[in-house]
């Protein structure tokens, strides 16, 4: 799985390397077990610099087969936020989730990283810290 989606990283970067200059952000994420399978241990967000986002990581490559596109919510001098939605997400009981939303904090100074994920009409989620390195190259 790590070589896909690492072939997946690269592929995107490359693209977008051709686009314009853009970076992404190679995270990796804290409290795995916690997430219930739910949170992978490694996520990346591509941003081609055009205004754009790509998610990549083991749970969207698994229910959607191929990067997911995300939302900028807020992009500012401290702080990346990005929300991304998995639709029609099967758990190991069965149980199906037709809007899993997920959302991620990224602190530029940091890098630290908060991702809050949970199931569509849900009250509550998950959280998952984990640190982030922005990448240009």
């Amino acid at each position: 799985m790590k070589k896909i989606l690492l072939s997946a990283v690269l592929a995107l970067t490359a693209s977008a390397a051709q686009a314009a200059p853009g970076y992404m952000y190679d995270c990796d994420m804290t409290y795995v077990k916690q997430g219930k399978g739910w949170v992978s241990p490694k996520i990346a967000f591509v941003l081609p610099g055009d205004g754009t986002v790509k998610v990549v990581d083991a749970v969207t490559l698994h229910f959607n087969k191929e990067p997911l596109p995300g939302t900028i919510v807020r992009e500012n001098d401290k702080r990346l936020v990005i929300t991304w939605t998995i639709n029609n997400a099967r758990a190991d009981s069965g149980q199906t989730f037709n809007n899993f939303q997920y959302r991620a904090s990224i602190s530029k100074s940091s890098g630290g990283i908060e991702l809050t994920l949970r199931p569509g009409h849900y009250d509550t989620g998950l959280r998952s810290p984990g640190s982030c390195r922005k990448r240009t190259s």
